[in-house]
């Protein structure tokens, strides 16, 4: 699934498939960042309260901050 139907300074689109999700960032919109996911449907989860809280203008509705949280914690691992 392809999410890029939002607004964010920092992330154009995320894309997932099996345990895997794409990054596109606003810095550099013709390189994709690939990363492992081994709880898909859980950041999936995540991934939709974020965006509507951000859609609602709520406390905690930042995609970007979503993943740079969920990189920095190991929920992302960077594909290389």
């Amino acid at each position: 699934m392809i999410y890029d139907k939002f607004t964010s300074s920092a992330i154009k689109s995320v894309e997932t498939l099996d345990n895997t999700v794409k990054i596109v960032y606003n810095s550099n919109i013709n390189k994709e960042y690939v990363f492992k996911c081994e709880e898909l449907q859980q950041f999936v989860d995540k991934l939709s309260e974020t965006l509507i809280a951000h859609e609602e203008l709520l406390e905690g509705g930042s995609v970007g901050k979503f993943i740079n949280q969920s990189i920095r914690s190991g929920v992302l691992v960077e594909s290389k």
